[in-house]
């Protein structure tokens, strides 16, 4: 919890029941008990002014000393020099301007106001906010917000805040941190007074947000202290001077290994992929041949449930047995494509990935709803058996999608294919929440259809069209940031 050290110019007595830390006493002799009290209209007559400084004293626990002396207690021992109101601000200020330590000095109200959980100078605010131009920031800790920046509702920014205020500033709001999981951000602003630990945990709940953290280190703070004991923690920190302290750039080190996994169950035909592509053999397991050195059919596994399932039992797979930063999931006869001829290279994925959170197919529109297309794909018996023991098993494992799963069922339009390219912590949450009930689902299917005796494609597969179509009702409650990118339909193989 921030305490504010303090330099008090006023009556004890009063900040009793203030989080304050009190360094000394202090107050002044000048213009004001002369009768010289101008209130400055502007920045530049305060720089008019010229200091009697043989007119000018100052006194820390009833001692006097030099304006050096008190410099050097603000550098470090004391956050501010706090006034008790407004009015004996205003008689103080142009000589506490003219010795250059007006940056330091706040009144009560300001205190109370601004500086609750971290350190308040107005030319820190500004001078984050020109840091953060043009990047896409989040505002972990609302500090425009707290810093009068409604003030600027036509700034050029990116910034995005967590807060619970419609507050005109900010791109986007997040009522909460949790609100913005599944988003990617050029840089995260942590602003609020943290200690070493309290800021591990921070870095560590925010650690899929952005691979570069901007943070404010108070001089002698218990986090400039660490993190200058620590500095091996990050691949770079960069620091700029502010006032009491140094706005920090902390890049993290960041694992960008990308892995985008060609499912195939028969001779995909692929002399060769680019750079990040490797075939995987859907159903190995039941499989007379071998097609790549990679199958679904060894650690955690349901290589056995392909029939059913198709390129879910490669999905399964690749969710329990890698960890690359990026997964993504094509066929061996659909790829993504950026001019209709090539593959998607992985560094032009990289860079879609820094604005959208998934790659996927274009949403297709039939003339029929998705409900009676997988009627027609099978049989209206199976389909709306299949159907049925789905919606029970979301019901029961995850009721908040119940309502968008019939919604999709009864729309024209889908994510076909289940093709998409995502980052890793994305692609968790989506695997987690399918198999959190297609597999008992899957079981109850063959356990009370015809569907595992049959030797028709269109009833045994009855369970993967279905299946298919559950990634876009994932998609639309979690309303992730989509990129529709069009396909390269290979109808040779």
């Amino acid at each position: 919890m921030y305490t504010p050290r303090i330099l008090l110019c006023g009556d004890e007595k009063n900040f009793l029941n203030l989080n304050v830390e009190i360094v000394g006493k202090i107050f002044f002799r000048g213009a004001a008990e002369r009768g010289e009290f101008v209130v400055p209209t502007d920045a530049a007559a305060a720089d008019k002014f010229k200091l009697d400084e043989t007119g000018f004293k100052i006194f820390l626990n009833g001692q006097e000393i030099s304006v050096d002396a008190l410099k050097k207690i603000l550098d470090g021992a004391a956050d501010y020099i706090i006034i008790e109101n407004h009015d004996e601000y205003l008689f103080r200020f142009r000589e506490l301007y003219a010795i250059k330590v007006i940056e330091r000095v706040i009144t009560v109200p300001t205190l109370l106001t601004y500086a609750a959980d971290n350190f308040f100078a107005l030319d820190n605010a500004v001078q984050i906010f020109n840091l953060t131009q043009g990047l896409r920031v989040l505002d972990v800790d609302g500090f425009f917000l707290k810093n009068d920046f409604y003030m600027f509702p036509d700034a050029n920014h990116k910034i995005a805040g967590v807060c619970c205020e419609d507050f005109h500033f900010y791109m986007e709001i997040f009522p909460a941190l949790d609100d913005c999981r599944f988003r990617f951000f050029d840089a995260l602003l942590l602003t609020k007074e943290r200690s070493a630990e309290e800021f591990i945990d921070a870095l560590i709940e925010t650690d899929s947000l952005a691979e570069n953290i901007f943070a404010f280190a108070r001089k002698n703070s218990a986090l400039e202290k660490f993190l200058n004991a620590n500095e091996n923690l990050f691949e770079k920190i960069s620091r700029v001077e502010a006032v009491n302290g140094n706005w920090l750039c902390l890049k993290k080190f960041v694992r960008d290994d990308f892995k985008i996994f060609v499912v195939t169950h028969k001779d995909p035909k692929l002399s060769a992929l680019p750079e990040g592509y490797e075939i995987i053999h859907a159903g190995r397991a039941l499989a007379k041949e071998n097609f790549g050195s990679l199958g679904d059919d060894t650690g955690e596994n349901i290589s056995e449930l392909n029939p059913y399932l198709n390129e879910i039992t490669a999905l399964f797979w690749i969710w329990k047995n890698t960890s690359h930063a990026i997964i993504g999931l094509n066929h061996y006869r659909r790829f993504f494509t950026l001019d209709g001829k090539n593959f998607l290279s992985t560094d032009d994925a990289r860079k879609i990935l820094r604005e959208h959170d998934i790659i996927v197919n274009g949403c297709e529109f039939g003339r029929i709803a998705l409900r009676d297309w997988k009627i027609m794909l099978s049989t209206k018996k199976i389909a709306e058996r299949v159907r049925a023991a789905l919606r029970k098993f979301i019901a029961l494992r995850q009721p908040d999608y119940l309502e968008i799963f019939d919604r999709v069922n009864d729309s024209f339009g889908v994510f076909c294919y289940e093709i998409f390219i995502t980052r890793k912590k994305i692609f968790d949450a989506y695997c987690e929440w399918l198999f959190s009930f297609l597999l008992d689902a899957t079981e109850e299917i063959l356990a009370t259809t015809e569907i595992a005796a049959s030797s028709d494609p269109r009833i045994y597969r009855a369970i993967s069209f279905a299946a298919e179509h559950l990634m876009t009702v994932w998609l639309i409650k979690n309303r992730l940031k989509i990129k529709t990118l069009p396909i390269i339909f290979r109808d040779d193989v």
